[in-house]
């Protein structure tokens, strides 16, 4: 367990471990990004009514 010194106020996480979420966000926003533009691509290939 990490020393509470090192916990940082609000969240009461340490930097590391704030750190780690803020890294697995970034990967789930890149992720969502990349499946939301395939989405919009197949989508304006595959409807006649958009072109």
């Amino acid at each position: 367990m990490a020393d509470e010194s090192e916990r940082v106020y609000p969240t009461g996480l340490t930097p590391k471990e704030a750190e780690e979420i803020q890294n697995g966000l970034m990967w789930g926003t890149r992720i969502y990004a990349a499946i939301s533009i395939l989405a919009h691509i197949l989508a304006y290939m595959l409807t006649p009514w958009l072109k």
